[in-house]
Protein backbone atom coordinates (compact mmCIF):
# COMPACT_ATOMS: atom_id res chain seq x y z
CA UNK A 1 0.00 0.00 0.00
CA UNK A 2 1.26 3.49 -0.81
CA UNK A 3 1.65 6.28 1.74
CA UNK A 4 2.95 9.86 1.91
CA UNK A 5 5.96 9.50 4.24
CA UNK A 6 8.22 12.19 5.69
CA UNK A 7 11.84 11.03 6.17
CA UNK A 8 13.48 14.34 7.08
CA UNK A 9 12.86 18.04 6.44
CA UNK A 10 11.94 18.50 2.75
CA UNK A 11 12.28 14.73 2.16
CA UNK A 12 8.73 13.60 1.42
CA UNK A 13 8.27 10.31 -0.44
CA UNK A 14 5.58 7.96 -1.69
CA UNK A 15 6.57 4.72 0.06
CA UNK A 16 5.12 1.24 0.19
CA UNK A 17 4.04 0.50 3.76
CA UNK A 18 2.32 -2.46 5.48
CA UNK A 19 -1.46 -2.70 5.23
CA UNK A 20 -2.54 -4.57 8.37
CA UNK A 21 -5.86 -6.39 8.48
CA UNK A 22 -8.16 -5.09 11.20
CA UNK A 23 -7.98 -6.93 14.48
CA UNK A 24 -10.66 -7.20 17.12
CA UNK A 25 -12.60 -3.92 17.49
CA UNK A 26 -10.78 -2.36 14.52
CA UNK A 27 -11.78 -1.31 11.00
CA UNK A 28 -9.83 -0.61 7.83
CA UNK A 29 -10.81 2.64 6.14
CA UNK A 30 -10.15 3.28 2.45
CA UNK A 31 -9.02 6.91 2.51
CA UNK A 32 -10.91 9.21 0.14
CA UNK A 33 -9.96 12.71 1.31
CA UNK A 34 -7.46 14.44 3.56
CA UNK A 35 -6.54 17.92 4.64
CA UNK A 36 -3.01 19.26 5.09
CA UNK A 37 -2.59 20.63 8.63
CA UNK A 38 -0.06 23.16 9.83
CA UNK A 39 1.69 20.36 11.73
CA UNK A 40 2.17 18.45 8.44
CA UNK A 41 3.78 21.58 7.00
CA UNK A 42 6.05 21.94 10.06
CA UNK A 43 7.20 18.33 9.66
CA UNK A 44 7.91 18.98 5.97
CA UNK A 45 9.69 22.34 6.31
CA UNK A 46 11.42 21.93 9.68
CA UNK A 47 11.30 18.24 10.58
CA UNK A 48 8.91 18.96 13.45
CA UNK A 49 7.80 21.70 15.80
CA UNK A 50 9.07 22.83 19.21
CA UNK A 51 11.08 19.93 20.62
CA UNK A 52 9.17 17.31 18.59
CA UNK A 53 11.32 15.98 15.72
CA UNK A 54 11.06 13.26 13.11
CA UNK A 55 13.28 10.38 14.28
CA UNK A 56 12.02 7.74 11.86
CA UNK A 57 9.98 7.75 8.64
CA UNK A 58 6.35 8.65 9.35
CA UNK A 59 3.19 8.80 7.25
CA UNK A 60 1.73 12.29 7.58
CA UNK A 61 -1.91 13.28 7.89
CA UNK A 62 -4.65 13.26 10.47
CA UNK A 63 -7.52 15.15 8.80
CA UNK A 64 -9.01 12.21 6.87
CA UNK A 65 -12.19 10.49 5.76
CA UNK A 66 -13.15 7.49 3.69
CA UNK A 67 -15.23 4.32 3.54
CA UNK A 68 -15.10 1.18 5.66
CA UNK A 69 -13.21 -1.46 3.65
CA UNK A 70 -12.93 -4.23 6.28
CA UNK A 71 -14.35 -4.87 9.74
CA UNK A 72 -12.64 -6.75 12.56
CA UNK A 73 -14.32 -9.08 15.01
CA UNK A 74 -16.45 -7.46 17.68
CA UNK A 75 -17.50 -4.52 15.48
CA UNK A 76 -21.25 -4.47 14.89
CA UNK A 77 -22.07 -0.77 14.49
CA UNK A 78 -20.00 -0.21 11.32
CA UNK A 79 -20.39 -1.98 7.97
CA UNK A 80 -18.58 -2.29 4.65
CA UNK A 81 -18.98 0.78 2.45
CA UNK A 82 -20.09 3.07 5.29
CA UNK A 83 -18.72 6.61 4.85
CA UNK A 84 -16.79 7.87 7.88
CA UNK A 85 -14.69 10.70 9.24
CA UNK A 86 -11.68 9.42 11.17
CA UNK A 87 -10.96 10.82 14.63
CA UNK A 88 -7.14 10.96 14.68
CA UNK A 89 -6.86 10.69 18.46
CA UNK A 90 -7.00 7.45 20.44
CA UNK A 91 -7.15 7.94 24.21
CA UNK A 92 -5.58 5.35 26.51
CA UNK A 93 -8.83 4.64 28.36
CA UNK A 94 -7.12 4.14 31.71
CA UNK A 95 -5.67 7.46 32.92
CA UNK A 96 -7.57 9.62 35.41
CA UNK A 97 -9.05 11.85 32.68
CA UNK A 98 -10.25 8.90 30.59
CA UNK A 99 -11.80 7.28 33.67
CA UNK A 100 -13.63 10.55 34.44
CA UNK A 101 -15.03 10.71 30.89
CA UNK A 102 -12.70 13.48 29.68
CA UNK A 103 -11.02 11.39 26.99
CA UNK A 104 -9.90 14.54 25.12
CA UNK A 105 -7.64 15.29 28.11
CA UNK A 106 -5.97 11.83 28.03
CA UNK A 107 -2.47 11.79 29.51
CA UNK A 108 -1.30 9.12 27.04
CA UNK A 109 -3.11 10.07 23.82
CA UNK A 110 -2.02 8.43 20.57
CA UNK A 111 -2.48 10.91 17.72
CA UNK A 112 -2.18 9.96 14.04
CA UNK A 113 0.72 11.52 12.16
CA UNK A 114 2.57 12.49 15.34
CA UNK A 115 6.28 12.17 16.11
CA UNK A 116 5.74 12.93 19.81
CA UNK A 117 6.41 9.32 20.78
CA UNK A 118 8.66 6.51 19.61
CA UNK A 119 7.80 4.70 17.57
CA UNK A 120 5.92 7.51 15.84
CA UNK A 121 2.15 7.15 15.36
CA UNK A 122 1.70 6.74 11.61
CA UNK A 123 -0.69 9.14 9.91
CA UNK A 124 -3.56 8.76 7.50
CA UNK A 125 -2.11 9.88 4.16
CA UNK A 126 -2.22 6.26 3.01
CA UNK A 127 -4.45 4.28 0.73
CA UNK A 128 -5.95 2.55 3.79
CA UNK A 129 -5.67 3.03 7.52
CA UNK A 130 -6.59 0.51 10.22
CA UNK A 131 -8.01 2.19 13.32
CA UNK A 132 -9.94 1.39 16.46
CA UNK A 133 -13.64 1.22 15.55
CA UNK A 134 -14.32 4.09 17.99
CA UNK A 135 -12.29 6.37 15.69
CA UNK A 136 -14.51 5.79 12.63
CA UNK A 137 -17.47 8.16 12.84
CA UNK A 138 -20.33 7.70 10.35
CA UNK A 139 -21.24 10.81 8.37
CA UNK A 140 -24.52 12.05 6.91
CA UNK A 141 -25.30 11.28 3.27
CA UNK A 142 -25.50 15.04 2.66
CA UNK A 143 -21.86 15.53 3.69
CA UNK A 144 -19.09 15.03 1.12
CA UNK A 145 -16.00 13.04 2.07
CA UNK A 146 -13.96 16.23 1.54
CA UNK A 147 -16.14 18.04 4.07
CA UNK A 148 -15.90 15.08 6.45
CA UNK A 149 -12.08 15.31 6.35
CA UNK A 150 -12.45 18.81 7.78
CA UNK A 151 -14.27 17.53 10.90
CA UNK A 152 -11.08 17.55 13.01
CA UNK A 153 -10.00 21.12 12.17
CA UNK A 154 -13.60 22.30 12.61
CA UNK A 155 -13.69 20.67 16.04
CA UNK A 156 -10.48 22.50 16.97
CA UNK A 157 -12.00 25.82 15.88
CA UNK A 158 -15.23 25.19 17.78
CA UNK A 159 -13.28 24.24 20.91
CA UNK A 160 -11.02 27.31 20.63
CA UNK A 161 -14.02 29.57 20.11
CA UNK A 162 -15.79 28.50 23.28
CA UNK A 163 -16.09 31.39 25.73
CA UNK A 164 -13.41 31.60 28.40
CA UNK A 165 -14.90 31.59 31.86
CA UNK A 166 -13.10 33.56 34.57
CA UNK A 167 -14.38 33.35 38.11
CA UNK A 168 -14.89 36.57 40.08
CA UNK A 169 -12.35 35.36 42.63
CA UNK A 170 -9.68 34.99 39.94
CA UNK A 171 -9.95 38.54 38.71
CA UNK A 172 -12.23 41.48 39.20
CA UNK A 173 -10.70 43.34 36.26
CA UNK A 174 -11.66 42.98 32.59
CA UNK A 175 -9.42 40.63 30.60
CA UNK A 176 -8.01 41.59 27.20
CA UNK A 177 -6.57 39.05 24.75
CA UNK A 178 -4.19 40.34 22.10
CA UNK A 179 -2.58 38.56 19.18
CA UNK A 180 1.20 38.12 19.30
CA UNK A 181 1.57 39.04 15.63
Amino acid sequence: MRAVVIHAPKDLRIDNVPDPAPGANEVRVKIAAGGICGSDLHYYHHGGFGTVRIREPMALGHEISGTIAAVGSGVSHLSLGLRVAVNPSLPCGSCIHCREGMRNQCLDMRFMGSAMRMPHVQGGFREHVTVDASQALPIADSLSLGEAAMAEPLAVCLHAGRPVRCSASASSSPVAVRSAR
